[in-house]
This record gives C-alpha cells, sequence and structure tokens, in this order.
C-alpha cells in the first residue's frame, strides 16, 4: 500500500475497495471469505483492541460514530442537559452515537463500527502525525452521514475510502454474489425479497444491499 509521504495517507483508489476490505477479513474474520456470513463486526473491533463506547455526539444525533487516536479531550452531547461539554477519552476509543443509530437500524450501527474499525486499519498514521504537529490537541475523527462543513481535504479523502470500503468488510464480494445467486434478481423488478433476505444474512440495512447489489452489476 503507498502512501501520500506528506501526510501519510494511503492512496487507495476505489478500484481497490475490495480488494482492501479482503485483505481485512484475512487479518481479523478468514471465514467471511469463504462462505456467506454476518461479519461479527464487534468482535473484530474487539480484537483490533477498539474499545466501543455509546455517547451521544450531536444535539442533531446526525454525526453517527468517531475514532479516538490520540488521548485526549472531546466535545460531546448531553441530551439530559441540552448541553455540550467535553470529556477525555483514550486512544483506540470509538464512539458510537445511540440516538443517531435509532433512527436508522441495527445495520446502520454495524456499517458504522466497520466504517470506524477502517479508520484505526487505515488511517491511524495520519493522525499520529497529527499528534506532532498539535500535541497538545487530542486527534478523532467524527463521522456524519453528510460531509461536515468544517471537514478538511485529507478528512474528506479517508472519509470517502472508510464509506467505500466498510460495507465491503461486511459484504465482501465473493460470497455475496454467492449468496445472491439464490434468489432471481432482475434488473427493473421487483427484487425485495432477495433485498429482505441478503441484508438478514450479512445483518446490514436494506439500502446497503442494493447499493452493494449494484457494485456487484446483480441490479
Amino acid at each position: 500500500m503507498d502512501y501520500n509521504m506528506n501526510n501519510l495517507i494511503p492512496f487507495i483508489p476505489p478500484s481497490e475497495y475490495d480488494r482492501v476490505a479482503e485483505q481485512f477479513l484475512e487479518e481479523y474474520c478468514p471465514e467471511a471469505l469463504k462462505r456467506p456470513m454476518a461479519v461479527p463486526i464487534e468482535n473484530i473491533a474487539a480484537d483490533m483492541g477498539l474499545k466501543v463506547q455509546y455517547v451521544c455526539l450531536s444535539e442533531e444525533a446526525d454525526i453517527y460514530g468517531a475514532t479516538i487516536f490520540t488521548d485526549g479531550a472531546l466535545e460531546i452531547y448531553d441530551p439530559e442537559d441540552g448541553l455540550y461539554d467535553t470529556k477525555v477519552f483514550k486512544r483506540k476509543t470509538v464512539l458510537i452515537d445511540p440516538e443517531a443509530v435509532k433512527k436508522t437500524n441495527v445495520g446502520c450501527k454495524h456499517n458504522t463500527l466497520a466504517h470506524e474499525c477502517v479508520h484505526w486499519y487505515k488511517h491511524r498514521l495520519y493522525y499520529k502525525m497529527q499528534k506532532f504537529t498539535a500535541p497538545r490537541m487530542a486527534r478523532f475523527c467524527k463521522c456524519s452521514v453528510n460531509q461536515l462543513p468544517y471537514a478538511t481535504e485529507d478528512e474528506n479523502i479517508m472519509e470517502g475510502q472508510a464509506i467505500g470500503i466498510a460495507p465491503r468488510i461486511l459484504m465482501p464480494k465473493a460470497t455475496f454474489i454467492e449468496a445472491a445467486s439464490q434468489y432471481d434478481i432482475v434488473y427493473g423488478k421487483d427484487n425485495w425479497q432477495a433485498i429482505y433476505g441478503l441484508a438478514d444474512l450479512f445483518d446490514v440495512s436494506k439500502q446497503s444491499v442494493m447499493i452493494r447489489l449494484e457494485e456487484c452489476n446483480l441490479l
């Protein structure tokens, strides 16, 4: 994997997302590359040494998750008081906003956790370097349903990589196609039986399944 030596962001074009997802699973869950299954992303996060906590990250519940790369303070939202406050977190902490995922489904929670795992897997060198350029500040990334207005170009690149790779970890291409082949999927037709069945099998959202079907040229 090549890196931009100025900022240590990996070069990962979209055409390589499936390969990166397979490399991730080869290391953390090789059985997911052999048969269709729900990837145990919570167990994988634990195996990576990541500690998952559920805290509210914004009043609007539009920030799904965050990854802490260095010890330090992060602003969080207290829904009971209706106020923002800062709290100190340890590195290798992943934060999931329960109110944000409550608005969607369990599949969204799994995708958010996979998304944060990708950030740690591929982007921690970038944030490690940032620690030395601003040593008093905690280094973290927040991941929103929409692009954050204050995000830098570097952060947008890494966010795009995590968005592209995370669902491919949860639905590896070969086994996803194998599972989808059990259904009569036809372009332009009602394929809800297949979509619901695949969402249940891989424990992801129906929207993620529809996108993955298109990526695999099945829909």
